[in-house]
């Protein structure tokens, strides 16, 4: 899965490699300008790379390879790269360890912009996926003061300009992470780094819905995905460079257990790393797969019907997720 709620436009970068010298300066002020300036990058690019060189690959990963960061328009923003993902994490300040029930972590990366784009970049956005769907965010992880390597902040990268730093985390104990995620301007839930079974499930079988407690409250299943959806109405098109998706879903409810059946909270993601949420998609009467509604289920009662979505062309659905809590988003179909 490639690795989403809003979109950003990012402005295009339209510089030159230096300033402009006045005609009366002349050719060689000229030259040595842009050498100097060139100068400058290299002895910048020596810098990073020797940070580059200090950490290894990602846990999980034979070799490290960035990840390149699309906007809405298809443009390469950048790249970022997992260099290493420390998990547990025991160079921690040992006057400050972590809490009983807890564990440290710290991942390791790079952010790189494009040559010809500014790149807005978040740390925090960068989050860890565990196994029964939940999204950890970075924390304060206590280090020695003599740590070489700082922690990563936010800011807008200018063209070719490149950061690499540390992001900490605080997790349970019990937690299993199972993928690195980046959710960008929080539209996108795209994969970074896969470290893990993430427990979905193939199209057709059922996915377990457990409680905060364990406890298995029911069962939710893709059944089929329509991708494209084609027996729309054909009044009301997909509009020019679009499409419509459909899956056909259902949900069951515990022999002993209630559960609230949200087909408005299931997204696809697509092969962009965009989260995309339901939508009306138009179909022609008669149909006998009923669009599904939200609905509370009491035990052994079941649900299922038809959910659309619209999609940009040339993208396709890559993970089915269902994001039953504000921060969870279990994976529950991988095609």
């Amino acid at each position: 899965m490639q690795g989403c709620l809003d979109r950003a436009n990012q402005p295009h970068y339209d510089g030159g490699i230096g300033p402009r010298s006045p005609s009366s300066v002349g050719a060689a002020s000229s030259q040595k300008g842009i050498a100097m300036h060139v100068r400058r990058r290299v002895a910048l690019l020596g810098a990073v790379l020797l940070l580059v060189a200090a950490v290894g690959p990602a846990a999980g990963q034979d070799e490290a390879a960035p990840v390149p960061y699309l906007d809405a328009q298809g443009n390469q923003l950048g790249t970022i790269l997992i260099r290493e993902f420390a998990d547990p994490f025991t160079e921690f300040d040992p006057a400050s360890p972590p809490a009983e029930g807890q564990r440290y972590a710290m991942l390791t990366m790079t952010f790189e912009a494009a040559e010809d784009q500014s790149f807005p970049t978040d740390p925090y956005q960068v989050q860890l996926l565990d196994s029964n769907g939940y999204l950890h965010y970075s924390s304060w992880v206590p280090r020695p003061a003599d740590a070489t390597v700082p922690d990563l902040q936010s800011q807008n990268l200018a063209p070719f300009d490149r950061v690499s730093g540390v992001i900490p985390y605080v997790l349970p104990a019990d937690a299993s992470i199972v993928r690195i995620v980046y959710r960008g301007d929080g539209s996108r839930l795209m994969t970074l780094s896969d470290l893990g079974d993430t427990g979905a499930v193939a199209v057709g079988e059922p996915r377990p819905i457990t409680g905060a407690e364990g406890v298995t409250l029911g069962s939710v299943a893709v059944r089929e995905v329509m991708d494209p959806f084609t027996e729309f109405d054909p009044a009301s098109p997909p509009a020019e460079g679009q499409h419509y998706v459909g899956l056909d879903l259902a949900f069951a409810a515990a022999a002993d257990q209630a559960l609230g059946a949200y087909p408005g909270s299931v997204l696809v993601i697509g092969t962009d790393g965009v989260m995309y949420w339901p939508t009306w998609v138009p179909r022609p009467q008669p149909f006998l797969l009923q669009y599904v509604e939200n609905t509370p289920l009491s035990p052994e009662d079941r649900v299922s019907g038809f959910v659309g979505y619209v999609l940009p062309e040339g993208v396709s659905v890559d993970t089915v997720v269902y994001n039953s809590d504000r921060d969870r988003f279990l994976a529950i179909a991988d095609l």
